[in-house]
């Protein structure tokens, strides 16, 4: 087996909590730098917004010859248009395409990864028809985000057209690892509370995913993968460690390893889940009110858009003493007191799930629903928080 074909980097990389734990000054080129030391990044920026062509030529100026990047197609496409041709992604997707050929041309891009929404459940003829259209001169990678994917027909699919499944290590979704062509992708997302990527994985953490990555390796022609948990420098300091592990570390990885294991050492808690900001009321739960009650589960924006909903957009379909059942928008919400669970699919939905928290639509159900009803059910949860289960809704 050719470890060199391992291609293993960050998500981005210019972060100005990196400094210290990996950069030197805010003032250095942090791409230079950081290629200096990586042989890949996944470019996170291009989901936002189209990168200039000037851009796209300092990404070229700034690394080393060797040096292979990834990126992420715009939210245009992926989360706002849900890669419907009638919508014109097609041209979105070229325009975006033409913008990166410079990066291609000189056999510094890796791929393009095409990153679903949560909400985006299987349609697999929605996936095929945008797949006809990707340009043959790309090479791409997606990433399924809801699990009525996990299926045969999806991997089917996806060696049809020579896409790559994005392996991926995070809260909602299972390790799986599934070869649909002749590279892999993998991304560690991190297993953090709001958000997830908020999150340092222990060595022992990353030890199982060693003898995955040579399996995918043996399998493929080249893996790329990159760690998406970049509060403070972690993705830094776990993808050294994993490289490590691998027996792949250079020289001047294993300088940077430890400036950053050093650092964060010194600088960091060791507890890396973020602290929770939600208001939590000191008066007893019985004498709370519904917004006090619903701060304890929102932070103040989600529950100002929460009340920015319209009234016409919630019904609520079914209302027992133990179940509630309502569409929010085109959102399902499920609240089942009996199984203490709380089902529900936005795309916010997905953050929330790790720190019990509600998201917008959650917190609408809850101001629609009889008054007397809702501190019902908040109290019950409330009390009972650690036993509840929150989890994706899938029809």
């Amino acid at each position: 087996m050719d470890l060199g074909r391992i291609l293993l980097g960050t998500s981005g990389w210019s972060y100005d909590d990196w400094v210290g734990s990996f950069y030197k000054s805010k003032e250095e080129n942090k791409l230079s730098f950081y290629s200096k030391v990586f042989k890949t990044a996944e470019i996170d920026s291009t989901f936002y917004a189209y990168p200039s062509r000037g851009l796209v030529w300092g990404w070229l100026k700034y690394t080393e010859p060797n040096f292979s990047f990834t990126a992420k197609l715009p939210q245009l496409i992926t989360h706002e248009k849900n890669l419907d041709l009638k919508e014109d992604v097609e041209q979105d997707l070229q325009k975006f395409c033409d913008l990166m050929r410079p990066l291609r041309n000189v056999g510094k891009l890796g791929c393009l990864l095409i990153q679903l929404p949560p909400q985006f459940k299987a349609g697999l003829d929605t996936l095929e028809s945008f797949f006809k259209v990707l340009p043959k001169d790309f090479r791409f990678a997606v990433e399924l985000r809801h699990l009525s994917w996990m299926q045969s027909e999806t991997w089917k699919l996806l060696e049809d057209y020579k896409v790559a499944y994005t392996i991926v290590d995070e809260p909602l979704l299972p390790p799986e690892i599934h070869i649909t062509t002749d590279f892999a992708y993998m991304r560690w997302h991190g297993k953090g509370r709001r958000p997830w990527y908020n999150y340092l994985y222990k060595p022992e953490e990353l030890e199982p995913w060693v003898p995955k990555v040579k399996q995918v390796s043996d399998s493929t022609e080249e893996v790329y993968g990159y760690f998406n948990n970049h509060f403070h420098g972690y993705a830094v300091e776990n993808c050294l460690q994993i490289l490590e592990m691998l027996g792949e570390l250079s020289p001047e990885q294993a300088e940077a390893k430890k400036v950053a294991e050093d650092y964060l050492k010194e600088r960091v808690p060791p507890k890396t889940e973020q602290v929770l900001t939600t208001l939590v009321p000191t008066k007893a739960v019985s004498e709370m009110t519904l917004p006090e009650l619903l701060q304890s589960f929102m932070d103040a924006g989600r529950l100002k858009r929460a009340r920015g909903i319209k009234d016409h957009e919630v019904n609520i379909q079914s209302l027992t003493d133990k179940r509630v059942q309502a569409s929010v928008r085109e959102y399902h919400v499920l609240i089942d007191g009996e199984n203490r669970v709380i089902l529900h699919d936005c795309a916010d939905w997905s953050r929330c799930i790790p720190t019990k928290q509600f998201c917008k639509h959650l917190g609408k159900v809850f101001l629609t629903l009889p008054e007397a009803k809702a501190l019902k059910i908040l109290r019950e949860v409330y009390g009972a928080r650690g036993n509840w289960e929150f989890k994706p809704y899938v029809a």
